[in-house]
């Protein structure tokens, strides 16, 4: 196989990563109507980590007491993320979920540049603009400057997920990265195990839809999303790999739509264009000393 068909073949299989990342939006949504937002992710995290062992086991034997903290601390921040996109979406739609999710991309060179002391650049500031913009169309209700209370708990995810982008880029190269990420999605499982067990009833039963969404979240939208890009990157750019997966929160909209029959209002296209403009603007402007990592 040609070089050019091995990196379309790797595009092409991310196309597919992007696709399962934004249909799990409304997945998900569909699934906390029948179970609590933290035994919902709690199962998924758990079961992620045991198919990640037993993919990668190998790599899991690298594990060193560094890699347990650094994957824990950066555990703290995938929690943020997921916990608030989670419950974020019992109160708003899967495709605002979606696009405001993916402000993480353009909060990530603000983060960097504060964290190396540098002033963020003209470029970036403006993508920030045109996303605040975009999240104002697409959240606010016309004549109110109140934000959805949904859409407020997925913003805080979109920051917990840019914390979590930013400290990946100064922690994964002094780990093995799988062993790092199934630290990560360890430590996940553990603690909204232990909160979902002491706060949430648990379900009567576990329907085909739910078992339906906790497998296809943890096998196909965690352990092996992961495995893919981590095993397709070499034969792409990261800057190729972010702009393909920018396709996320459209397929999270497209989703939305079909199966669930959510409608964005011109005002939302409107603003859900913008934020996808900015998130392109802010991949291919991003200096190279800046990180393009995904969420797992």
């Amino acid at each position: 196989m040609s070089k050019i068909s091995r990196r379309a073949w790797a595009e092409a299989s991310m196309v597919l990563v992007a696709f399962i990342w934004g249909s799990t939006f409304v997945v998900v949504k569909d699934a906390l109507a029948e179970i609590g937002p933290f035994l919902f992710l709690g199962l998924r995290f758990v079961l992620a980590f045991l198919v990640l062992a037993i993919l990668a086991f190998p790599s899991l034997r690298r594990v060193t007491w560094s890699t347990v903290w650094s994957g824990c601390l950066l555990g703290v921040f995938l929690f943020i993320g997921y916990t608030f996109q989670t419950v974020g979406l019992k109160y708003t739609t899967s495709s605002n979920a979606g696009f405001i999710t993916g402000i993480n991309v353009v909060l990530v060179p603000i983060f960097y540049a504060l964290f190396n002391r540098t002033f963020p650049s003209f470029k970036t500031l403006l993508t920030v603009l045109i996303a605040s913009l975009g999240l104002f169309l697409l959240s606010f209700p016309r004549g109110s400057l109140t934000l959805s209370y949904g859409d407020f708990l997925v913003l805080i995810c979109a920051l917990g997920f840019a914390f979590h982008i930013v400290f990946v880029d100064r922690f994964s190269h002094r780990h093995n990265a799988v062993a790092i990420t199934a630290i990560q999605i360890l430590f996940v499982g553990l603690v909204c195990s232990g909160i979902g067990l002491a706060t949430e009833p648990w379900p009567g039963r576990l329907s085909p839809s739910l078992v339906g969404a906790i497998l296809v979240t943890a096998i196909f939208a965690t352990s092996l999303a992961f495995l893919l890009q981590n095993a397709l990157q070499k034969y792409s750019t990261p800057t190729r790999f972010a702009v393909v997966l920018t396709m996320e929160p459209v397929f999270a909209a497209l989703a939305g739509f079909l199966w669930a029959g959510e409608m964005l209002s011109p005002r939302g296209l409107v603003g859900a264009g913008l934020i996808l403009s900015s998130m392109l603007i802010s991949i291919l402007i991003r200096p190279q000393t800046a990180p393009i990592v995904e969420r797992i």
